[in-house]
């Protein structure tokens, strides 16, 4: 089991590795700063998040990946706000995000559905929450810019 465990948590360590990496990406293009402000936060939290899970990974005896999964901006959503950051107005980066922390969420319930041990579950649990609370804030952001 705990090869599948170390496994799983690598895939989000790799996950919110992208996650930040695009993010970060997003700061550098989009023109509100409060929606810089936010992106900026959304990033640090998906550092916090990698290194929490590289810890857990540590504890199993694992080694942490040191990547997002092909890097980041290969992942759907962050690869099309890479291709056009500087060109893209802030409501087009804004559903960019939102495509890329959906995929971010898609990796944290697949993880929710396997076995785990109860301290890594309470992590998992918690980090795809977070995860799906930023999704459901960037949706409000993004509804109320239309």
């Amino acid at each position: 089991m705990s090869d599948h465990v170390i496994g799983t948590l690598n895939d989000l360590r790799s996950s919110c590795l992208g996650s930040e990496e695009g993010f970060g990406k997003a700061t550098k293009g989009v023109h509100s700063s409060p929606l810089r402000d936010r992106f900026m936060g959304v990033a640090r939290q998906r550092a916090e998040f990698a290194d929490e899970l590289a810890g857990h990974i540590r504890k199993l005896g694992g080694e942490p990946s040191e990547s997002g999964h092909q890097s980041a901006l290969q992942q759907p959503g962050w690869y099309e706000l890479e291709r056009g950051i500087h060109r893209r107005e802030d409501n087009a980066l804004l559903a960019e995000a939102e495509r890329g922390e959906e995929n971010t969420l898609r990796h944290y319930d697949h993880a929710v559905t396997l076995e785990l041990p109860p301290p890594v579950r309470t992590m998992v649990e918690r980090q795809r929450l977070a995860v799906q609370e930023t999704l459901l804030n960037l949706r409000v952001v993004e509804e109320l810019r239309r």
